[in-house]
């Protein structure tokens, strides 16, 4: 009877888990730390750090970009100067926390650069601040065709975890988020553990 109840819990939230698998979540407490010390939309952040690595804190790219927010060394080690990091290494770069913080501060100074106008400041992101002024410019043209897609996956993506993921990254109803903490696909899979262990133990 419990593995049925496990099973029809499944099935109720199976949607919801094939779109966790499409659209992972993770840090999500340092996400919501740097935005807000930012100044930026976390939704955005969560989006950005999906279409450069996946959330693999590990990642890094043919030309070198590493980590979640998928950091050139060179960007990074001029943003660990301006923030007084003395004890900044490029291994430092796959820590998610201070990945997610360097990039944050990166792309908060893009969103000024483009006076809080988020396209331009994500096609920056991706092709740097020459593609960001041509594509503010209206001369889409002359931006590169992955910059292109790039913003559009992104801003795509963050409305995806604008719907996905509100109470993960708002601190909204936090009593709620403690009652349910974790993604959907992490409850059911507990629930069929505990299941599966009160069958064995009986």
């Amino acid at each position: 009877m419990l593995l049925l109840a496990a099973a029809y819990g499944v099935g109720i939230g199976l949607p919801r888990i094939l779109a966790e698998i499409r659209y992972p979540l993770a840090y999500e407490e340092i996400i919501i730390k740097e935005a807000a010390d930012h100044d930026l939309d976390p939704f955005l952040v969560a989006a950005v750090i999906y279409s450069e690595s996946h959330y693999n804190p590990r990642a890094m790219s043919p030309v070198g970009a590493r980590g979640l927010m998928q950091l050139m060394p060179l960007t990074a080690a001029g943003i660990s100067r301006r923030l007084g990091d003395t004890g900044f290494t490029i291994d430092r770069l796959y820590d998610p926390a201070l990945n997610i913080k360097y990039g944050t501060f990166h792309l908060q100074g893009l969103m000024g650069r483009y006076a809080g106008d988020v396209a331009p400041a994500v096609v920056a992101y991706n092709g740097g601040g020459g593609a960001g002024d041509r594509y503010q410019a209206g001369n889409r043209g002359a931006v590169p065709q992955e910059s292109l897609k790039y913003v559009e996956r992104v801003l795509s993506v963050q409305k995806i975890y604008e719907e996905m993921y509100q109470l993960q990254l708002t601190g909204i109803d936090p009593f709620a988020k403690k009652e349910n903490s974790g993604t959907l696909a992490t409850q059911v899979l507990n629930v069929i553990q505990q299941t599966v262990n009160k069958r064995l133990t009986q």
